[in-house]
């Protein structure tokens, strides 16, 4: 009872201070609309961020949490039905029960479940881990006492353990959550035991001293769990066991018994899998005389010429000879066979596991793509026979789809989709004669051109799901037809199936991509996003009726989530609206406002959001964001910063937060509250002229925005990051009509970064440059002229405009001298410029000392340079 008055008192607490803010919000906003006030960084602090919303089965409660940079998170449950809320102060991983149970944690891993209409309240102490099992009849808790090994409870619904073993290692659901496995470890006692959860039944599967148990692993229908037995602490060695649960029956393979496994251990660095027929398990294996890379560092670096792969990568991750290999025991013959080999070292397991599909990845290197071509061979895992079936295909994962429910294989090749059936070795053109584009070559993206994301398969086994550039359509996997199953292209708006949707999904076998299953006899969320006006929302498909409306505003809408009696919940934002939380009890229901977050900010000035339309040089139709300043006065004139990466359009509804703390220094309200207009500008790109197609779009946006009259030429800057980093040091030798620039992590000689190689895949960066961001099409000695015109290095000497650099020291994706050999070129020159070096830092700012640290310094460079306000001394120190 103290425990339930207690709550009763948070939740009269919460809605005392709830009803104190809304009047004290009522009596500061709306007096008198001109009272409003100016934002200072002082009050950042206020704002919070929305996030973990979820919706109850019943549809009659609702969670979210309200993350503040400098105060305590909040986590919330509120009825959709009534006017009754809780609040649970540093509360954490929020969620729904069955019926009206909530359950989340508190610090020290205390967990709480609470009834929401009847407020009992049951406290756990120390639990690392939940589970809600076998539709919420028992609770399985996990309590961190021994380091790695932990105390497992199973409890009933009200909390109260019935079961509790010590020492557990490891435990793993099945997929219906209706049974579990575990491995233990007490006084060097090793055991393996399994739980029926239906009828709440435990046995013991084994028990030894000496070797412990890992790396549990279910079949998929429950008959059958696979799990390793260490046996060799030096050389990571393990046997291989086989428990069939109905027949309780324990099977061990022992490596060394097999003579085509010479030399060989089974090896825990591959995943362990059964495959779902039950004949056969997949395990990894490696050379007993393996070698280890830190062995090798003192010996002399040998960089082959003639090498498909520079040193450095083949270092990290082509040493295939001692990687391991996946191989597979078939148990009921006692036979065991090498699947993948140093030759073919990339494996994927077709959906029945009946062949595995094998791939080199350098078999066309030196290929300078990010995602090289591979030759795809197919190998029928019974027989033990392998054929090549796809050619020189790409291996942009959206390129090749794994059939769950049978061996068949879908790709995308020659701007048409096909399926490969290996058993009857058949290629079949899924969408032959369709006028319709299945990929990107037509958006104004970076390259390479990739098919639109395959969204998975019906249910019923006869049909992939495809996206063009505006629809869903699903083909028959016969051949017979395909078929559109929206009308986006008619009403220019694009339909992608909700995430909500992907709950049934097929995870990855190995390097295999995973996939899911959509049942098309029921109703779909669709997302839909006008390509014209950049406004979103929600559709209902289903058979017969199409998409029909289901909420779609001038906003940006997402993060649906749907109850089983069909309401609805949504987050709706703009740019002058913050992030609020809507209800929609039916389909047919009008929306509600549950909660809006942040309404302190109806006393502030705020600014709003408009698209502008431009052309660049050759007539092409542009679009940009146009963001206006809080206090936006059309008699007056502005400054303005112009904020550039690529296509930017998109987020014209997009909300945030005003904050010090940005991991690029650079937050669009920050400026828009103190007296800026910011502009974010689509840029496209011609072949071979990056640099030159950026500084052609940014200044006809540029120009547009001051023909309206409300900016000052004279007070503007520009600002980007990584390749609008690069963008912002180029245009800056193009033109002087910017008053100052920043540039974070960006590239200044793309001639020398052309001959680099990376720190992040360890290959040279030319593939950047010739088929990616750069968009260079050609090599360096083809196009010598192309890479110099668009290099800002070779033209710094025209720049004018003062320019503040930053990088961080440890940048793995655009080394940090790359801003050094700038700063080198304009200190030669005597321009005014800056560079800012973070140590420790990656390529965005993650320290939020340093956050914060660049944050200020970039307005502080703005407000000097545009607003002409007092210099902070390190500028005037740095730049006198």
């Amino acid at each position: 009872m103290e425990k339930i008055n207690r709550i009763n008192h948070k939740i009269a607490h919460f809605r005392t201070t709830k009803i104190m803010v809304s009047v004290f919000l009522l009596v500061c906003c709306t007096s008198i609309a001109q009272l409003k006030k100016h934002l200072t960084q002082d009050d950042y602090s206020q704002w919070s961020t929305f996030s973990n919303v979820a919706l109850s089965e019943t549809g009659n409660w609702v969670s979210y949490k309200l993350n503040y940079e400098n105060k305590e998170d909040t986590l919330f449950v509120k009825s959709t039905r009534e006017n009754k809320i809780y609040s649970f102060p540093k509360g954490a991983n929020g969620k729904f029960l069955k019926g009206s149970i909530f359950t989340y944690q508190e610090p020290e891993k205390r967990l709480i479940l609470i009834n929401l209409d009847t407020q009992r309240k049951i406290e756990l102490s120390d639990v690392a881990r939940l589970e809600i099992v076998n539709n919420g009849k028992y609770i399985i808790t996990l309590a961190n006492k021994y380091g790695s090994k932990s105390t497992m409870s199973i409890r009933d619904e009200d909390g109260e353990a019935i079961d509790v073993i010590e020492g557990v290692t490891e435990y793993v659901l099945n997929d219906k959550r209706d049974a579990l496995i575990y491995s233990s470890d007490l006084s060097d006692n090793h055991t393996v035991g399994h739980i029926d959860l239906k009828k709440y039944r435990r046995d013991l599967i084994i028990s030894e001293n000496g070797h412990p148990f890992h790396t549990l692993t279910w079949q998929r229908n429950g008959n059958s769990i696979a799990f390793l037995k260490e046996t060799g602490s030096l050389t990571k060695s393990n046997t291989l066991l086989l428990y069939r649960v109905p027949q309780k029956k324990l099977t061990a393979l022992e490596l060394q018994d097999l003579k085509e496994m010479s030399g060989m251990h089974i090896a825990a660095d591959l995943k362990l899998t059964i495959s779902d027929d039950g004949t056969k398990v997949f395990f990894g294996v490696k050379k007993n005389n393996s070698v280890s890379s830190d062995t090798k560092n003192n010996e002399v670096e040998i960089w082959n010429g003639n090498a498909p792969w520079v040193y450095p990568m083949e270092k990290s991750v082509g040493n295939w000879e001692d990687a391991a290999k996946l191989s597979v025991w078939f148990p009921e013959n006692s036979i065991s066979m090498p699947v993948s080999f140093t030759e073919l070292p990339n494996v994927q397991l077709t959906g029945k596991q009946d062949y595995a599909i094998l791939s080199n990845p350098k078999s066309y290197a030196p290929n300078y793509k990010l995602d090289g071509d591979v030759d795809y061979y197919i190998t029928d895992l019974k027989k033990n026979t392998r054929s090549l079936f796809l050619k020189q295909q790409s291996t942009d994962e959206n390129n090749l789809i794994i059939f769950p429910y049978g061996n068949q294989v879908a790709y995308y090749r020659d701007a048409n989709w096909w399926l490969y059936d290996p058993e009857e070795n058949k290629q079949i053109n899924l969408t032959s004669g369709i006028a319709t584009v299945w990929d990107s070559k037509n958006d104004d993206f970076a390259p390479p051109i990739s098919p639109y994301n395959c969204p998975g398969w019906s249910s019923d086994g006869k049909y992939i799901l495809l996206y063009d550039t505006y629809d869903l359509w699903i083909a028959a996997l016969d051949g017979s037809g395909c078929k559109r199953l929206t009308h986006g292209r008619e009403k220019n708006i694009v339909f992608r199936i909700s995430p909500y949707e992907f709950s049934n999904k097929f995870s990855a076998k190995y390097g295999a991509r995973s996939t899911a299953v959509f049942d098309l006899s029921k109703e779909l969320i669709l997302e839909a996003s006008d390509k014209d006006d950049c406004s979103t929302g929600y559709y209902i498909w289903n058979a017969k009726e199409g998409e029909k409306l289901l909420l779609h505003n001038d906003s940006a809408i997402d993060q649906i989530h749907k109850s089983k009696n069909n309401s609805y919940v949504f987050i709706e934002q703009k740019f002058d609206t913050s992030p609020v939380l809507l209800f929609k009890a039916d389909k047919s229901s009008k929306s509600t406002v549950l909660f809006a977050s942040n309404p302190q900010q109806k006393c502030y000035n705020w600014g709003r959001s408009e698209l502008i339309h431009y052309t660049n040089k050759t007539g092409q139709a542009l679009k940009g964001i146009l963001l206006y300043p809080g206090d936006f006065d059309k008699e007056k004139k502005y400054p303005m910063i112009v904020h550039i990466y690529e296509i930017r359009s998109a987020g014209l509804h997009q909300y945030t937060n005003p904050s010090l703390y940005n991991d690029e220094g650079f937050n669009v309200t920050n400026y828009t509250l103190n007296g800026y207009f910011v502009l974010l500008p689509d840029i496209v790109y011609e072949s071979g002229d990056p640099g030159v197609s950026a500084t052609a779009c940014v200044l006809e946006a540029v120009k547009k925005v001051t023909d309206m009259g409300f900016v000052d030429p004279e007070k503007i800057g520009l600002t980007g990051h990584s390749f609008g980093g690069y963008e912002s040091v180029f245009i800056i030798t193009q033109t002087d009509i910017f008053s100052a620039a920043v540039s974070g992590a960006g590239i200044s000689d793309i001639t020398r970064w052309y001959f680099s190689i990376g720190k992040d895949i360890q290959a040279p960066e030319a593939w950047r440059f010739e088929s990616q961001l750069f968009r260079m099409g050609k090599t360096f000695y083809e196009d010598k002229e192309s890479y110099f015109r668009n290099s800002p290095i070779l033209h710094a000497a025209n720049i004018t405009t003062p320019l503040l650099q930053w990088t961080g020291k440890e940048d793995p994706t655009v080394s940090w001298d790359q801003s050094v050999a700038f700063y080198i070129a304009l200190r030669r020159l005597q321009k005014k410029h800056m560079l800012l070096v973070y140590p420790d830092e990656p390529h965005v700012v993650f320290n939020r000392n340093n956050q914060k640290d660049l944050t200020l310094r970039t307005q502080q460079w703005f407000d000097y340079y545009l607003k002409k306000e007092p210099p902070a001394q390190w500028i005037t120190a740095g730049t006198k």
